[in-house]
């Protein structure tokens, strides 16, 4: 009885040493939790934020350099500062490799767009004091016209600077814009007869080239700016009213021009076939003096036959439309 209760405490023993072993085995060949991922997605997303909002600052000032650099060509600064214009269009060019390169050049390029600007208003400053230099200047009118002058020789000074800056540099063109504007409204009655006039002359010479005829469109339309010229000046809008004008006299005079060109190619094609059928004549004359023709040839008309139909062309004076000479404004003919 003794030895068969030792037999079963020592089997229980054993058993009981497997199962604490079994445990711990398991307990240590069990896998690692994995680590935390909140921070590294968090990070992640922050960076992909600030590069998609870094890519869209640069495409906006991207698209505002460009626009500004032509508002510059739109006001023709090719043709009154082409130094100034190539200077800015070096650094365009570069700046755009840059961009395409993966460069963050936005903080560069919206600088850019500010002096693309100023040259603009420094050009339309030259333009306006271009036309007043035409004209006498009112009193009144000086003080301002002194002013846009300075701003004008303080922007080309500072366009010279490198460390001007490109704020200081629209503010100035854009001053002597301003200045010299004020003192167009004060000449604007006297500047606005003058381009009626001009546009009336350059309408007669697309007149004289059945301009209403072969260019009807363009035509019509100059005339319709004439008018809306007239429309402008009878409510005292007088840079409206020269605007229209000067549109008026650069489609008009467009016109004549271009017909122009193609009547003088029309002769002188005409000339050249007039030339070719004398030598054909020639040649067909000696051959007949050598081998005349008698009767009747297949091909060949009678002298007297009528091979097409009188045409009835309509009068092209009809086509042309008729512009009064005379400007009135607030009622009264001036």
């Amino acid at each position: 009885m003794k030895k068969l209760a030792f037999w079963a405490l020592s089997v229980f023993l054993i058993l009981s040493l497997i199962s604490c072993g079994s445990k711990k085995g398991a307990e240590e060949t069990a896998e690692p939790e994995p680590p935390a991922v909140e921070e590294t997605v968090e990070e992640t997303i922050e960076e992909t934020v600030e590069q998609g909002v870094s890519q869209a600052e640069l495409d906006l000032a991207l698209a505002n350099m460009d626009n500004a650099r032509q508002n510059a060509i739109d006001s023709d600064a090719e043709e009154y500062a082409p130094d100034f214009f190539d200077s800015l269009e070096e650094e365009y060019d570069e700046l755009r490799k840059r961009a395409e390169n993966g460069e963050d050049v936005a903080a560069e390029c919206n600088d850019l767009a500010k002096r693309y600007e100023a040259l603009a208003a420094y050009v339309k400053a030259l333009d306006a004091k271009e036309t007043i230099d035409d004209y006498e200047l009112p009193p009144l009118a000086k003080a301002a016209y002194d002013k846009g002058s300075k701003d004008l020789d303080d922007f080309e000074a500072m366009f010279n600077d490198e460390n001007a800056k490109s704020d200081d540099l629209l503010a100035k063109a854009t001053s002597a814009y301003a200045s010299f504007k004020s003192v167009l409204v004060a000449l604007y009655k006297d500047i606005v007869k003058d381009a009626r006039a001009d546009a009336l002359e350059a309408k007669k010479d697309a007149d004289s080239v059945k301009a209403g005829v072969s260019e009807k469109r363009e035509y019509t339309r100059a005339v319709e700016l004439f008018k809306k010229g007239d429309a402008s000046y009878s409510m005292n809008g007088y840079e409206a009213a020269c605007d229209a004008y000067d549109e008026a006299y650069d489609i008009f005079s467009t016109l004549y021009e271009t017909i122009s060109e193609k009547r003088a190619a029309a002769l002188a094609a005409i000339e050249a076939a007039k030339k070719s059928v004398e030598e054909s004549a020639q040649v067909a004359e000696e051959a007949d003096l050598e081998a005349p023709l008698t009767g009747e040839v297949d091909g060949i008309e009678d002298e007297d036959a009528v091979l097409l139909e009188e045409d009835d062309y309509a009068n092209p004076e009809d086509a042309e439309i008729y512009l009064s000479e005379e400007l009135s404004a607030g009622g009264d003919a001036k």
